[in-house]
């Protein structure tokens, strides 16, 4: 599929089937989210992935208890989910608020990438919210303790995995487009 093809028809899957992900594939995915554009090019923000099924659940049930829901699965059964995660405070921009801002756009890009590489490929995906509620829980403190990433916080998890079914197409709404 080509680009214009994949960004024109990529829809957020809610519905996995439980094989994993073949590795050539999830390095392509995460290649391209690491080649998103930055700013500044700094290049600060990190992608945890994560494949072990009992690790995903754990994540999902966090996630879920941040949502104040139980017996959900806010992953959807995916066999993947990678965390984007980008410093607390990126040290740069000669103080400027605006500067700080940065890294939590630079991550989104890194997810927008993702979700089109995967979907050029066949593969499913969907940008979870939640991800820094989730790592500013104390098990979430406990996981990225155990990464050496305490300094660093949550923009969103990018879940992945072969669709279960076809996303459905949505219509554009009208009046999206203003000239000035």
């Amino acid at each position: 599929m080509d680009a214009i093809e994949a960004l024109k028809t990529r829809r957020s899957c809610r519905s996995y089937k439980p094989q994993p992900i073949k590795d050539e594939e999830l390095q392509t995915i995460i290649d391209c989210g690491l080649n998103a554009p930055n700013g500044m090019n700094t290049q600060l923000a990190k992608i945890i992935v994560v494949q072990d099924i009992d690790k995903i659940k754990k994540l999902s049930a966090m996630n879920a208890k941040i949502m104040g829901k139980e017996n959900v699965d806010p992953f959807y059964g995916a066999p993947v989910c990678c965390m984007i995660v980008v410093p607390e405070d990126p040290g740069y921009g000669n103080g400027a608020e605006s500067f700080k801002l940065n890294p939590v756009k630079d991550g989104s890009l890194i997810i927008g990438a993702m979700q089109t590489a995967a979907w050029a490929l066949g593969i499913g995906s969907c940008w979870i919210n939640r991800c820094k509620e989730m790592l500013e829980l104390p098990e979430g403190k406990e996981i990225m303790q155990q990464l050496g990433l305490e300094n660093y916080v949550g923009v969103g998890c990018c879940i992945l995995g072969y669709p279960d079914n076809n996303p459905s197409q949505k219509k554009i709404k009208e009046g999206r487009i203003i000239k000035y």
